[in-house]
Formats: C-alpha cells, sequence, structure tokens
C-alpha cells in the first residue's frame, strides 16, 4: 500500500510534478481558496470527468505557494483498488509522513462508511484541512446531511462553463468586440461538441467515442452497481430523456412511451440526477404542491455528451443552446423553474421575491411565440423581468423585453 500512496503523491519527491496536472484554472478556485480560512470540510462534487481531480491538484499548488510543505499535502484516490479503507491508508500515509496536514479524498463515495470516519477526523482536528470529491450526489443528502451536518461546505463542478472552455483554447479577453467572431465560431463547436476537459481539443470522431465511454461508464458503475439497477432499463430510460432534452414530460408519459412500469420509471429517473447526469427543473408556482403535480423538464450536464448518446434529427441548436442556458443558471447558484400557460417561458429565475422570465431561441428572426409566453407570463406576475436570448441580436423592445447574444450572455 505504501508504494500506491508513494505513486499517487509524486509531489513529495519533486513538487515540480505537480504541475503536470494542473490543466486551466477554474472558475470555482478563487472561492474554494478563501474558504480555507474555514475549518469546515470541503467536499467537491459532480459528474464524473468533469475536472473535479484537476481543482483539487489546483487547490494543493495554492497551498505549496502560500508556504504548505509538499510533503504534509496528501492525495488518495478511493476508484484505486488497493485503496479500499481509509483509516488503513491514512495511517500507512502518515508512516511515510507524519506531518501531514491537509487531506485530499477523491472518489470517496467508494468507501462504506466514510462519512462517520471524516467526523472524527474533524472533530479531533486531526488535519488542518479536509477535502474530499465524488461523483454523487448522496454526498451531501444522504451520507453527509446525517453525520456532518455543520461541518461542511459543498461546491458543484460541472465540466467547462464557455467562459472557462475559451480559456482553455486560449482564448483572450473574449468580450471584445475584436474578438466577437472568433468567439461566435467557437460557441458552435462548444454547443456540439460541450466542455468535458479532456475532450475539448479532439476531434469530432475521438470525441465521441470518449463521451459514449463515459457515459456509459456513468451507466455502468455510478447507477446500475450503486442503486442495484437494471442496465437494459436505465439505458433505455437514458436514451429517451437524453433524446427529448427541454421537453415537458411526467412520469406515466415516459412509461408510456418506453413500454416500463409507472413505479419503474419514478424510481430510476432520479437515479439520473443523482450521479449529475441531467438536470431535472419544475414548474414554477410560489405552491410547492402545484410545483409537484406538473410535467417536469430535463436538461444534460453537458451538450456534448448528450450529442453522443442521443438520437438527433438535426444539429438542433436551439435546444442546445436552451441546455447550455440552464447550465449557466445552475453555475451561478440559480434554480430555474419552467413555465406553461397557452405559451411557455423556458426559464423562470427567483432572487429574493424578484422573477425573471428567460426564453432562449439560437435566432435573430424571432418566432412570435418566444415574446408570447414572455408577455403572457408577465400578465400574471406584473413585476418580472422578461429576457430573450438570441443568435446575435441585441436590444430592448417597447413591452421591456431585453433581447441578449448568448455568447454576450453566457460572459456575463
Amino acid at each position: 500500500m505504501k508504494e500506491t500512496i508513494q505513486r499517487w503523491n509524486i509531489w513529495w519527491e519533486n513538487p515540480q510534478q505537480l504541475k503536470k496536472f494542473i490543466g486551466t484554472q477554474r472558475t470555482a478556485l478563487p472561492l474554494l481558496v478563501k474558504e480555507l480560512k474555514i475549518r469546515h470540510i470541503k467536499d467537491i462534487i459532480g459528474v464524473r470527468r468533469s475536472g473535479k481531480t484537476v481543482l483539487m491538484y489546483q487547490i494543493m499548488s495554492n497551498l505549496m505557494n502560500a508556504g504548505v510543505k509538499p510533503e504534509n499535502i496528501l492525495y488518495l484516490n478511493f476508484d484505486d483498488p488497493e485503496l479500499l479503507d481509509i483509516e488503513e491508508s491514512v495511517k500507512n500515509s502518515l508512516h511515510l509522513n507524519p506531518g501531514i496536514s491537509h487531506v485530499f479524498f477523491d472518489e470517496i463515495q467508494n468507501v462504506a462508511g466514510w462519512e462517520k470516519i471524516l467526523r472524527v477526523y474533524y472533530d479531533r482536528k486531526k488535519f488542518e484541512q479536509i477535502f474530499v470529491s465524488g461523483s454523487s450526489a448522496s454526498l451531501i443528502s444522504r451520507d453527509i446531511g446525517k453525520t456532518l451536518t455543520g461541518r461542511h461546505i459543498t461546491k458543484i463542478i460541472m465540466p467547462f462553463s464557455f467562459e472557462e472552455y475559451l480559456r482553455h483554447c486560449g482564448v483572450e479577453n473574449p468580450g471584445q468586440v475584436s474578438n466577437r467572431e472568433k468567439v461566435i465560431n467557437f460557441l458552435e463547436i462548444y454547443l456540439k461538441h460541450g466542455g468535458f476537459p479532456e475532450t475539448v481539443k479532439s476531434d469530432s470522431l475521438t470525441s465521441k467515442a470518449m463521451l459514449v465511454n463515459l457515459y456509459n461508464d456513468i451507466l455502468s458503475r455510478d447507477i446500475v452497481s450503486r442503486f442495484d439497477a437494471d442496465f437494459d432499463i436505465v439505458k433505455k430510460i437514458g436514451y429517451y430523456l437524453m433524446t427529448n432534452i427541454g421537453s415537458p414530460f411526467s412520469y406515466n408519459s415516459v412509461a408510456n412511451a418506453l413500454n416500463l412500469h409507472f413505479d419503474t420509471v419514478k424510481k430510476y429517473i432520479p437515479y439520473f440526477e443523482e450521479v449529475f447526469l441531467l438536470v431535472i427543473i419544475h414548474h414554477f408556482s410560489w405552491k410547492i404542491k402545484v410545483q409537484l403535480k406538473k410535467d417536469i423538464k430535463c436538461y444534460p450536464i453537458d451538450v456534448g455528451l448528450r450529442n453522443a448518446v442521443s438520437f438527433k434529427f438535426s444539429d438542433d441548436l436551439g435546444k442546445l443552446a436552451e441546455a447550455t442556458v440552464l447550465l449557466e443558471l445552475k453555475r451561478k447558484g440559480l434554480n430555474p423553474f419552467f413555465w406553461k400557460g397557452k405559451n411557455e417561458v423556458d426559464f423562470v429565475c427567483m432572487e429574493g421575491d424578484e422573477l425573471t422570465a428567460i426564453n432562449v431561441t439560437y435566432a435573430d428572426n424571432i418566432n412570435k411565440r418566444e415574446k408570447k409566453g414572455l408577455l403572457e407570463f408577465r400578465e400574471k406576475y406584473p413585476r418580472a423581468k422578461l429576457m430573450l436570448i438570441t443568435g446575435e441580436l441585441e436590444t430592448v423592445t417597447e413591452e421591456g423585453i431585453y433581447y441578449i447574444p448568448l455568447w454576450k450572455w453566457l460572459l456575463g
């Protein structure tokens, strides 16, 4: 085991080795660095291959730059079959380096009872900082909620945002007018291939193969194994949902479409949200009971992943733009809803008691229904702000609808 531990911590011998793993700085890094002032356990969660491990490496590098000795930083990846026991792994690590003060436990959901062990470490002040990562939402619900309440801070990591994607591709000052054409070109690539870090600079065929393998890996390892689910049913439901992104549905409609039992669909669909493959949003209402009775919509955690594994008639850039906006709203810490009357509103966001209604169309020839949906929503909620995200059109209409190009909105 000691050889395995040393293999995962090559910076103990040569701190310069860490630079090979740092990659493009994530937007989440500055906030996590600020939170080093707080002793709480930091849990970094998100879909597999979204960059959680690289973010950990970036935090380690920051710690070293701040004066923490490299040999006092421990990283353990519990995807490694040789590292199945936290306490035994830590014990052997401390034999190698008794001064370990900062620990990083990757893919920790693979270890049963990990949260109880970490609570003991935290309560006894065994380490100055504890970071954990995982690809299951249980890290912030069942596993952590019961045992580590008041002792942890959570950060959800998604694949690259468009801004991070541009930075990774070497585009500097993307908001400048002189870069507009370049940025729009990169946006169309981003809408087709997505933002998983490992696929960004790959060709189309390689990228698709990597994404299909990743998708199947998540289905088998994170859903089937973790929840003892039937692989064929998981694959069938996943294919249907990935194909029909942004379309309202009920558990009953999915069951009928796939010839499955209602209870099976109701049980299985939350698994996809649990492992961060899908984001599910509800119908907007001030009343929770109304929200739960209405249809729901789902979006992929990455548009490139969706394109790789779904059935598509065409590129459908409008739906991909819609999904991209939803993910950016989630990155901003918002909890979007959708709304449907005679017409539809793609997203409704609440900030305090303020409402913003957003429709998305990756076009400049605006369909009348896009405006009708927003204006109908404002009839019901007169104080709501209205926004229409477009291809390149930018203006404010007489009705007070703000038009803004997608690329500009994504860049803040």
